[in-house]
């Protein structure tokens, strides 16, 4: 199942929830329209596991990045870098599934729109919760606001995902890490 799940995260990351229709999801999938519906009870439910199997995909991932250091700014430094790096090239010529859904949130459907806030807030808490770590241990200044420094970052890092979709190189979104760190010194 993960390989349908997989192809269809393409149609997805490319089109949009609205555009990717299911005669195309068929065709990459190499299931039937029939068998798509058997299998996922229609679009939204494909869409819930492919968005599922990204979220949890991408978290691993960072997760991954995060482990590898042992200090908060360089872990901080590292996860931004990590966005950058899957936001450009092809990967990055995808879009990211997640941004791609906020443009379209109030007309998703109710399960899916939730899916996309939840995404959205883990996403924001990882940041609060490394920017904590280093005003707590000294690596960021002590009068930055965690949470407002995170809002701040989360808006970057929905704006470098976008960058990365319109074709803007790693080099040039690397600038923006190296300034978001020293935002925070």
């Amino acid at each position: 199942m993960g390989g349908v799940l997989d192809k269809a995260t393409s149609v997805f990351r490319k089109r949009g929830y609205h555009a990717a229709s299911i005669s195309e999801l068929s065709k990459a999938t190499g299931l039937t329209e029939g068998s798509l519906y058997k299998a996922f009870a229609g679009k939204e439910a494909l869409f819930i596991a492919v968005f599922d199997r990204y979220c949890a995909r991408r978290q691993d991932e960072l997760s991954g990045v995060l482990a590898r250091e042992s200090h908060s700014a360089a872990k901080l430094q590292a996860a931004l870098t990590y966005y950058v790096q899957s936001s450009t090239g092809a990967e990055g010529q995808l879009g990211c599934l997640i941004v791609g859904s906020v443009s379209a949130l109030d007309l998703l459907e109710v399960n899916v729109a939730s899916k996309v806030r939840e995404a959205l807030q883990r996403n924001e808490s990882t940041l609060v919760s490394l920017i904590e770590q280093g005003v707590a241990d000294g690596a960021f200044r002590e009068d930055i606001d965690p949470i407002a420094a995170a809002k701040l970052l989360w808006c970057t890092l929905m704006g470098i995902r976008v960058a990365g979709k319109a074709g803007v190189k790693g080099e040039e979104l690397g600038v923006v890490v190296e300034q978001a760190m020293r935002f925070l010194k």
